[in-house]
Formats: structure tokens, C-alpha cells, sequence
């Protein structure tokens, strides 16, 4: 759970007291907390959606593997020879494939969750971006 200091603006993972100020910690979702600026709100959708991320990878991690394991055990029994080669190969393709699969689709979904459509303007991020190019 994200907390806020109200005197500080800086947000915690938790607790009551800022180690920052010393300021009172506040959830952002209580009844009366709707009033913070609009940048807490973002680095709060921020935390949120790179946790979601980080599970979303971690998923990935076992799957990948699970899936090519079975598949890889399923090669052994039902195939011999060259297809057996063939079939194994294609388990740890299939493997890997998955866990790539997961993976991208876990960065993608952080920059929708993150970004929201509509509060990403792309013209001032490219000016940014070309203004970061020429200083290099």
C-alpha cells in the first residue's frame, strides 16, 4: 500500500510517520485524499503499474519453462530418432517463445497502464527526446 506525506509529497511503502519530515503518512485512497496534485497521482499509477509488470515477468519466468518441460516430457515418450531431435528442439523453441511472449506483452501493458491514453502527449516527448540527441 502507497502512503503519502502531506508535507513533503513524497511517497512511502507503508507506516505512519515520513522518515523524510517526520510528516504524518496519508492513504491516497481514504475519502478525503482525493485533493493531491496530479503528479502523486501519476507516480502512484507509476508504483502500480510497474508492480504489475514485475508479477506479469515473473509469471513469465515459470511458464516459459513449464510449458517447454511438458512439452520436452511428452517429446520422450512419443518420439524416436530424428523426430525425437526435432521434437525436443521445438519444445525448447515453444519454451522460450512463451516466456519471450509473456515478457513483451508485461512491458507493453506497464506502458498502458502507466501512460494512459490521452495524459502522454508524443509531440513534447519527442521535442524532449531530440532536444536530449543534440546535447550528446
Amino acid at each position: 500500500m502507497v502512503k503519502i506525506c502531506l508535507q513533503c509529497e513524497s511517497t512511502w511503502a507503508g507506516g505512519t510517520v515520513c522518515e523524510d519530515c517526520g510528516g504524518v503518512l496519508t492513504d491516497p485512497f481514504d475519502t478525503g485524499a482525493q485533493w493531491f496534485p496530479k503528479h502523486i497521482w501519476a507516480y502512484i499509477r507509476l508504483q502500480y503499474g510497474a508492480r504489475r509488470g514485475m508479477l506479469l515477468r515473473v509469471i513469465a519466468l515459470f511458464m516459459g519453462p513449464v510449458v517447454g518441460g511438458w512439452f520436452i516430457r511428452e517429446s520422450l515418450v512419443s518420439f524416436s530418432g530424428v523426430s525425437l531431435g526435432l521434437a525436443l528442439s521445438g519444445s525448447v523453441g515453444l519454451g522460450v517463445l512463451i516466456w519471450f511472449c509473456i515478457h513483451w506483452i508485461a512491458g507493453r501493458a506497464v506502458r498502458i497502464w502507466v501512460l494512459r491514453r490521452g495524459q502522454f502527449n508524443k509531440k513534447k516527448f519527442m521535442i524532449a527526446m531530440i532536444k536530449r540527441i543534440k546535447q550528446r
